[in-house]
Formats: structure tokens, sequence, C-alpha cells
């Protein structure tokens, strides 16, 4: 039961933070968006780029998270996750050239501390898990480079990330990340992709567009999974290709804009010892996915928020509020830059 409750803090402690509504409504990829903030999680290097205050998830129902960088030739800066009790130390650091950032969580589940206690999994818990997380960032001749390590008790996860300009068809730049994770109990994964993207520019719109491979694997030979049951020994690996994100940034005037994304990946091949989740599922190889959201700039202070289609097919019900399809669910992000 202990390899359970490493997982759940594994996630909670290499959650990606930093994320944000304007990047959600156009595809979710920071890294297509070089001069968003939420690039710090990947490059922290672009913590050298920014002094921003920025609330992120408010009217979300996973909690809001809060975000401080400042500094002139020396960067700091803090975030804090109003759902997670258990992070002591979230910080970042930046000297111009170089980006680092340090996070460091403890849970004692002996006295009941913690986010996961509730859960049916670890009533029974009774032992203190602590863990830490560190990103470093760099800018070099050869693109921009972040790199990533997490560890609790005895499971880790690895990650680097690079970003450069590159000219291939009509591309004009490249970036690559690589993911490897191991829970400590038989349970371990890799992730690896590629992306090519390019920003075209139409007039009063800033138009994505991206395509890329990725190869998956995953190894579980431990048996117990996530929901306490025992399971046998599994394997499975798969090939993403294409995957492909076409998004919209439009100014509608110079204080509102609309955003929009569609994306697509097909499984090209994959390998599974269990029988189902590859090319035999009825849902078919292929997924689809897209998304809206309207942003609003008022000098240094900026509202982003997320909004569903029907506000395009039913806007008078949803603007005069009789109707709120379009905002079910939205969450916004709130932010200020000096």
């Amino acid at each position: 039961m202990k390899n359970v409750k490493v997982i759940l803090i594994s996630v909670a402690l290499c959650a990606t933070v930093f994320a944000n509504s304007r990047i959600d409504a156009l595809g979710g990829e920071p890294g297509f968006w070089a001069g968003d903030r939420a690039n710090v999680a990947d490059f922290p290097a672009t913590i050298n780029d920014h002094q921003f205050l920025e609330l992120d998830g408010v009217g979300g129902t996973n909690g809001a998270d809060a975000t401080l960088l400042w500094g002139d030739a020396t960067k700091w800066g803090f975030n804090f996750d109003t759902t997670d009790n258990d992070t002591w130390m979230n910080i970042m650091w930046g000297n111009g050239d170089i980006g680092l950032s340090v996070q460091y969580m403890t849970t004692d589940w002996t006295t009941g501390a913690g986010n996961f206690v509730s859960d049916p999994l670890l009533s029974n818990a009774a032992n203190e898990l602590t863990g830490f997380a560190v990103g470093y960032g760099q800018n070099f001749d050869w693109g921009e480079l972040g790199v990533h390590f997490n560890s609790v008790e005895d499971a880790s996860s690895y990650g680097v990330n690079w970003r450069s300009d590159m000219s291939a068809w009509v591309f004009d730049s490249a970036k690559a990340s690589f993911e490897m994770n191991d829970n400590g109990g038989g349970m371990t994964s890799l992730d690896l992709s590629f992306d090519l993207f390019t920003h075209l520019d139409a007039g009063a719109a800033d138009i994505l567009f991206a395509l890329g491979v990725e190869y998956a694997s995953e190894d579980n030979d431990s048996s117990v999974d996530l929901n306490g049951d025992v399971v046998a020994a599994t394997s499975r690996t798969s090939m993403t290709l294409p995957s492909a994100t076409i998004a919209v940034e439009s100014a509608l005037n110079d204080w509102a804009t609309l955003r929009a994304f569609v994306s697509h990946s097909y499984l090209f091949s994959c390998s599974n010892d269990t029988g189902s989740g590859c090319n035999d599922d009825a849902a078919g190889p292929g997924t689809t996915d897209y998304g809206f959201g309207l942003g609003f700039n008022w000098g240094s202070a900026s509202l982003d928020m997320s909004i569903g289609e029907a506000l395009f097919t039913n806007p008078v019900s949803n603007i005069t509020g009789f109707d709120n399809d379009a905002f079910t669910d939205t969450e916004v992000t709130l932010s200020y830059t000096f």
C-alpha cells in the first residue's frame, strides 16, 4: 500500500504549475507559445523574462494557485497552491541567464495531515513521506534547455525539454521532450515527443500550426494498482503519428482577444499484452479535442478565461444570463505584470 501513497504524492509534487487559461484555450501546450508565463514550468530560464503576479484556477473545481515573480538583474519567485497543504517550499530564482525552481513537500500520514488522508486507500497509513522537485533551465546557442528531477521516497521522475529554431517544410521552430518515471514499486514509464511548429501572421490573428510524433511505453510489475487491486504484470508501447494542433488567437479590439484550438492525434502503432487499449478500441485509434477562450487586457492587468461553444450557438441567452452553458466549469486566470 505504500506504493499507492507514493504515486499519489508524486502526482501532487510533480504536477505542473504555472499553467493558465490562455494556454488551455490554445491547446494546452505552453512550449508552442514562447512568450507565455506558463513556460516557466518546462523552461525555467524563462523566469528571467517576467515580472508578474498571477492567480490561476479562480472559480474552478480544483482550487486556485498564486505565483509571484519579481526582480531586475536577479529574479525571485514563489508559488502557492490552495489545494496543496503539504508543500513547505516552492521558490524560483534567476540570474539573467540561468533559471532554477525548487519545491519541497512533506506529509505526515501518521497524524492524519496531508491532502490524501481522506482517501480510503490511505486510511491505514502510518508513515511520513517527503519529496522534492528541482527544475533547471538555461539558454544555449543550440536552443533552450529545461531539466527536471522529482523524488518522493524511492519514486523518481526525470524530464528534459528542448526548444529551438528549425527550418523544415512550412515550420520554423521545433521542440522535444523526454520523461521517465519510476514509482519504486515496479511501475515505470517513458515518454518521448518531437514537434515542429510555426506561427502564421494573419493580421489581427496569430495562427499556430504544429505537427509532431510521440512514443510512449509503460511497464507495471507491481502487484497492486491505484485502486488497491491485485493485478498481473502489464506492458504497453505506443506511437502517436501525427499529433497535430491548430490554434488561433485573434484580437477583437485593443482590449479583447478570442482564442480557439483543435487538436488531433492518431495512434499509429500500439502493442499491449492485455489485448486492449490499442487500435482495436471501439472508439478508434484517433482522438480529437477542441476548446475556446476569451482574454481581456487592460494594460498591466489581464483576465483570461475558457468558454464553451454554447456562447456561439446561443450567444444572447448566455450573455444576458438566462443560460450559462458557455461558462459551466469555467476557470479564470487573473494576472498583473510590472
